[in-house]
């Protein structure tokens, strides 16, 4: 059993809701259980740290990039970048 505390606006909603799905409102809240996605606070607050460092990464390359046009080695831009994609895609849930 799962007790849960609502205002009389979201008892009246859920309530609508199972009525115009044709369903009890415990079968409802139990059909709506599997779909919701639980999301970890803490692996939050680290991807946005490491979306931060990412930020600071390509600000420095965009610095360098402009102060150093003409020496700007294209490689070696190219190499950092790749890894900061690297970065992202390990970020991806």
């Amino acid at each position: 059993m799962l007790r849960v505390r609502c205002s009389d606006d979201e008892w009246n909603d859920l309530k609508k809701q199972a009525d115009d799905a044709g369903l009890s409102m415990s079968a409802l809240v139990r059909d709506h259980l599997g779909k919701l996605t639980i999301r970890n606070r803490t692996d939050e607050r680290k991807r946005l740290a490491m979306l931060n460092r990412i930020n600071a990464n390509l600000n420095m390359i965009a610095r360098w990039v402009n102060t150093h046009k003409s020496r700007a080695e294209t490689v070696q831009i190219v190499s950092h970048l790749i890894a900061i994609q690297r970065n992202i895609k390990d970020l991806s849930p």
